[in-house]
């Protein structure tokens, strides 16, 4: 094991926290001067929230490698795309409405006359995004309906243009720019090929569901083996690489680095699961650019609670074939009340025991999993970080403020990432997220920026990319902190 790139980024934490040689060398300095000056935003009664949000607007927050790529698009980008394309909106239930859709073209309008016209268009935001949710009166669905659903709102402009997928790439790089995030690792698509095999998914469903059973892991072998025989397989395979090398062109620069995660459902049947998860790894392992595999969807519905297991024995299947594959995991996005007490006694514990997870998205029901205490444990021992989404939790979940168990985290020494997951679904940013977690939990400065390093440290970069960025985050650091003094000093 090459142990260099350990060092340098253990030395590097080490160098975010200066030793000075006196007491007024230390009061001087910008970085103490930074800390002293956040510490007064975070001690009041209620913390200066405007100054928190001016604060973490300009703070270096290194990576987001927690985010959905068609979530984090705002309306107003795909309104721009359905315009160019010459499509419309339905007056029913707002989908995108093409020529091909004879049948509808009755009963729509145009972006032009949509955006003219202030009550349709703020019934449009109701429904493709999280906008005016809680704030006025409506009919509302639950709130992990309204969330999952405006995901459907979606497909068809990128299916009438490809092109789209790399304009929006671009639209992401900018805004993480302006906010002073340096790295994304963004959950782009799902690989694209799906094999249905009626006849597997009642073999997976009445087999012993571990890889420890030899007739179960020959369903798989059998099952695989098929695929590798299909030329669609291949033909989606290029199809895929073909879009990433097309969004990828011209993005990565010195001060920027974008990485793709491949992601699976979880809400299909196991064949159709199971041949769009190898297909992810195949990808992954063809393609440096795409860092990583995910599974993704509502982790409440039917399909998702009734094969979650048989989904974790896959994934472990996959993950020694392709031991180099990292995966994040979506997992523990669940709170009491949203389904039987029996469905929230594993979930984050299979994905790391079984799975092999690297990273745990979400992990909100921790603390009502049976195993709580040895997975937080071996959370800490093996640094596998929680990717924590605040904002989405609060939504999605309801759990928020005291509830929520970042703190149970970091006080039994799980690592954490802070990242945005939808910020254009939900209509905020990762800056936001900084401003929740300061104002809610009173982290200190040091543990801030600890959280910062941690998305570049815990990305599935390459480690020279890692080492680089490391560098990077610490002179954009420095350069933060010479600007905070000269704010503190006013």
């Amino acid at each position: 094991m090459n142990r260099k790139p350990l060092l340098f980024i253990a030395l590097w934490m080490l160098s975010f926290y200066p030793v000075h040689a006196d007491a007024s060398a230390k009061a001087s300095s910008p970085y103490s001067a930074t800390k002293s000056y956040y510490g007064k935003l975070i001690s009041a009664a209620k913390p200066d929230v405007a100054k928190l949000r001016l604060f973490f607007t300009l703070m270096p927050k290194g990576g987001d490698i927690h985010q959905h790529f068609t979530g984090s698009l705002y309306a107003e980008n795909y309104l721009d795309w359905v315009d160019k394309s010459g499509y419309w909106i339905s007056k029913n239930d707002f989908s995108v409405i093409t020529p091909k859709d004879t049948d509808k073209l009755k009963d729509t309008v145009s972006v032009k006359n949509l955006r003219s016209n202030k009550v349709m268009q703020g019934d449009f935001f109701t429904h493709w995004s999280d906008k005016d949710f809680a704030n006025h009166y409506h009919d509302e669905t639950a709130p992990d309906v309204q969330f999952f659903g405006t995901f459907s709102y979606f497909s068809k402009i990128f299916n009438g243009n490809q092109n789209y997928y790399a304009d929006g790439i671009r639209v992401l790089k900018t805004r993480a720019q302006n906010e002073h995030v340096q790295y994304l690792e963004t959950m782009f698509v799902s690989p694209g090929y799906q094999k249905a095999d009626p006849q597997f998914d009642a073999l997976v469903r009445k087999a012993d569901i571990t890889l420890d059973n030899k007739a179960f892991r020959a369903i798989l072998d059998s099952f695989l083996l098929g695929v590798k025989q299909d030329s669609l397989f291949y033909s989606k395979v290029n199809q895929y690489c073909d879009l990433v090398e097309l969004c990828s062109k011209g993005v990565d620069d010195e001060g920027f680095t974008m990485r793709f995660q491949s992601y699976v459902s979880r809400n299909t049947t196991p064949s159709q699961f199971f041949s769009g998860l190898y297909t992810a790894f195949y990808e992954a392992d063809k393609n440096a650019r795409v860092v990583g595999v995910n599974i993704v969807s509502s982790e409440n519905d039917a399909i998702a609670l009734s094969d979650y297991r048989l989904h974790m024995q896959m994934f472990r299947y996959l993950k020694e074939q392709y031991p180099r594959i990292k995966t994040s995991m979506h997992a523990g996005e669940l709170t009491t009340g949203m389904v039987l007490p029996e469905d929230l006694k594993y979930h984050i514990s299979e994905a790391i025991a079984v799975a092999g997870a690297n990273r745990i998205g979400h992990g909100v029901d921790i603390a009502y999993e049976t195993d709580a205490l040895a997975t937080l444990n071996r959370m800490k021992v093996q640094q596998i970080p929680v990717e924590i989404n605040l904002t989405s939790n609060e939504f999605i979940l309801g759990v928020k403020d005291e509830a929520h168990p970042v703190r149970l985290y970091t006080d039994y020494g799980v690592p954490v990432v802070i990242s945005s997951d939808d910020p254009g679904v939900s209509r905020g940013s990762l800056s936001e997220e900084y401003v929740l977690l300061a104002s809610r939990y009173r982290y200190s400065y040091d543990e801030v920026k600890q959280f910062a390093a941690n998305s570049i440290k815990y990305s599935f970069m390459s480690e020279s990319d890692k080492e680089r960025h490391l560098q990077l985050l610490r002179k954009n650091f420095d350069a933060f902190e010479r600007r905070i003094m000269i704010l503190a000093n006013k």
